[in-house]
């Protein structure tokens, strides 16, 4: 039997198919494999190669640094027995911002999106206050997330 006081923690993080050291070994395996096409090139004459090679290289490291950051960003949802929490932040900062709602009244909607093409808007909403959460997740997983937190704001007790 569960304890009355206990609660429930729900943690929300972009899918990182791409670790640091992965992300460090395509770039390097991209950049020699470029790099010696670009000097041979150069050494054929098509000297003109080497800056736009060195250009790819950077926007391809600038795209996985902003990859690899993005990766670090979380959410976490604590539903207590009298209280929902959600704090935002990356990992190794610490929260950034966090919410306090009220667990009585909290209600989870789920609005669709702008236009048919737009992604849908999962919401904590408690007396007038509402906080919008899993904006980095996919559509099916937004839609798991949302009853999974209705599920965990239903009293045990109550008919469902």
């Amino acid at each position: 039997m569960a304890s009355a006081d206990a609660e429930s923690r729900l943690v929300i993080g972009p899918n990182a198919s791409l670790s640091v050291r992965q992300a460090w070994w395509f770039m390097g395996a991209t950049s020699v494999l470029g790099l010696g096409i670009a000097i041979g090139m150069a050494g054929l004459g098509f000297w003109p190669v080497i800056p736009f090679a060195g250009l790819e290289l950077s926007a391809l490291g600038a795209a996985l640094y902003v990859s690899v950051r993005r990766n670090r960003y979380r959410e976490v949802v604590v539903i207590g027995p009298r209280r929902v929490y959600v704090e935002f932040g990356m990992l190794g900062r610490g929260v950034a911002s966090a919410v306090e709602l009220q667990r009585g009244p909290t209600r989870v909607l789920l609005e669709p999106g702008g236009n048919r093409n737009a992604p849908s808007r999962l919401l904590l909403s408690s007396g007038g206050q509402s906080v919008r959460i899993g904006t980095c997740l996919t559509e099916d997983e937004r839609r798991a997330l949302a009853t999974r937190i209705r599920q965990l704001l239903t009293p045990a007790w109550s008919p469902a």
